[in-house]
């Protein structure tokens, strides 16, 4: 059963999952996703007998529940780092634990197995991130969610365990540490301006330009002034807007263009590499969040952090943001 367990001296929230050791190759050395052709693979069509029974799927032909048919399929993961479950007891003072409650789903983007985001067409995306939407909007009305995550590792160095292209939902019952910072920063810049840090984050690096990698429908693509890592990029909407499941239907194509465009240009720049997406987006705990501003975070894997990274938390970037800006303009 998973917990959540906190540290004691920091009160660092840590998961523990020890079903996901399941998972091949986790506990290897030198992990790898796992390569397995259509006929081995479990999210390919014609093998949906190797998932959780489906929780949802676009189904243009009208096609029966777990089976083939499907453009965009959703199930439970197997393996869950989340899930509905009771609660731990005989907690103690010093080492506090309780069971992580919440939910983690697998959205497989494409029958085809070695077709990634950066392949596809706008259109095809747009349908990804339809279904993205469609989950964070189920998963929020979940009592026991209070935060949803919704994340893409690409490539075994990136934590994929799997090469078929998908994506991982997580809902939470915890609002995570990165987010409360967040929020708080959020917060206390409407505080002191009136306004939201994200709308003019976009006014000053549009006046600029030297951070700005892309900027259409809707959606603006640059490089942070404090990036963490080199080539780090964020794509931030137009429109103020708290929740990703706030995002209209009319945003979804620019929002898929916008990641497709990215990823195309990080695929071609450094040979299809290893990267990290994840969307951060206000939690679903009923509290009101006005003054925060949803968002994706991209980044490569073309860097390895340290121990001065890991023992400090502070990283160190090799690039500056404004000449990955340029470099990925190019």
């Amino acid at each position: 059963m998973p917990e959540l367990r906190q540290d004691a001296v920091t009160g660092r929230s840590v998961v523990v999952a020890t079903e996901r050791a399941m998972r091949p190759s986790d506990l290897s050395k030198v992990r790898s996703a796992e390569v397995a052709g259509p006929e081995e693979c479990p999210f390919c069509p014609g093998n949906e007998r190797m998932t959780p029974h489906e929780l949802f799927a676009l189904r243009p032909d009208g096609s029966a529940p777990d089976g083939p048919g499907w453009l965009v399929r959703v199930v439970p993961n197997k393996f869950p780092a989340f899930k509905h479950c009771e609660v731990v007891a005989g907690s103690h003072s010093l080492f506090k634990r309780c069971a992580a409650e919440g939910t983690h789903e697998v959205i497989v983007h494409s029958p085809d197995h070695c077709r990634h985001l950066a392949e596809m067409s706008v259109g095809d995306a747009g349908k990804v991130m339809e279904v993205y939407r469609e989950r964070y909007r189920v998963n929020e009305m979940d009592p026991e969610v209070d935060y949803i995550h919704l994340i893409l590792n690409h490539g075994a160095e990136a934590g994929a365990s799997l090469e078929h292209p998908h994506t991982q939902l997580f809902g939470v019952s915890l609002v995570p540490p990165l987010m409360e910072l967040e929020l708080r920063g959020s917060f206390d810049y409407r505080e002191k301006t009136g306004g939201c840090v994200f709308c003019d984050l976009i006014s000053r690096e549009r006046d600029s330009g030297e951070r700005v990698i892309a900027d259409a429908g809707g959606f603006i693509a640059i490089t942070p002034f404090a990036s963490r890592f080199p080539f780090e990029v964020w794509i931030i909407p137009d429109s103020h807007e708290p929740s990703f499941g706030g995002m209209s239907d009319s945003q979804i194509e620019g929002f898929a263009g916008a990641v497709r465009d990215i990823l195309r240009k990080l695929n071609l720049k450094f040979n299809n590499p290893p990267l990290n997406y994840y969307i951060h987006s206000a939690p679903c705990d009923g509290g009101d969040y006005g003054y925060y501003h949803w968002h994706l975070e991209c980044f490569p894997r073309v860097s390895t952090p340290g121990a001065f990274e890991w023992g400090t938390g502070m990283m160190i970037n090799v690039i500056t943001p404004e000449h990955a800006a340029g470099f990925l303009r190019s």
